[in-house]
C-alpha cells in the first residue's frame, strides 16, 4: 500500500523515491488583487527543487497595474507575455507597458503588443508594469532565478 502526502488542493502526491520532485500546491488566489486573477505559482515554496527558481503563471483577462513602482532584484528575472489562445498563439490583442532603467528615475518605457520574452539582469530597475489594454486573455509567466523572490529596498508592490 502506497502512502500519500496531501497538498492544499487535496490531490495526493505519491510518497516514492521520486515523488518528492512533484507538488500540486500551486493554485492560489492573487494576494494583491483578489478576484482579479488567480495564479499558479511556486513562489511560496521556498527551496522547492533545490531553490533555484520561482515561477508564477497568470492568466490576465482585464487591464490593471500589476507593479506601480520601479524596483530591482539581486537575481535575474524572465518575464513572458503570451497569447492565451489555444487556436493560434499569434493572436495577441493586448498592450502592456513596462519601464526598464539604471535607476528609479531614469527609465525607458517599452510597449509590448505581441508575444514577447523579456530578460531582466540582476540589479536592473523595472516597473511600473501596466497591463494597459487586454482585449483577449493572455498568459503572463514570471520566472525569478532564485529560490526566494525578494526585492531590493522597500517597495510596497
Amino acid at each position: 500500500m502506497s502512502e500519500t502526502l496531501k497538498s492544499c488542493t487535496e490531490e495526493p502526491v505519491p510518497r516514492t523515491k521520486f515523488g518528492k520532485y512533484f507538488t500540486t500546491d500551486l493554485l492560489k488566489e492573487s494576494p494583491k488583487f483578489p478576484g482579479l486573477w488567480d495564479i499558479s505559482s511556486t513562489r511560496h515554496l521556498v527551496g522547492f527543487g533545490g531553490g533555484h527558481l520561482s515561477v508564477d503563471c497568470i492568466f490576465i483577462t482585464r487591464p490593471f497595474m500589476m507593479v506601480s513602482q520601479p524596483h530591482q532584484h539581486e537575481f535575474p528575472q524572465y518575464l513572458h507575455f503570451f497569447s492565451a489562445s489555444s487556436d493560434d498563439q499569434r493572436v495577441f490583442d493586448a498592450e502592456i507597458e513596462i519601464t526598464l532603467g539604471e535607476d528609479e528615475i531614469h527609465g525607458e518605457k517599452h510597449i509590448i503588443t505581441r508575444p514577447t520574452a523579456l530578460y531582466i539582469p540582476a540589479g536592473v530597475y523595472h516597473g511600473p508594469l501596466n497591463f494597459k489594454v487586454i482585449n483577449k486573455p493572455m498568459l503572463f509567466i514570471d520566472i525569478a532565478v532564485a529560490g526566494e523572490y525578494k526585492r531590493v529596498g522597500n517597495t510596497p508592490d
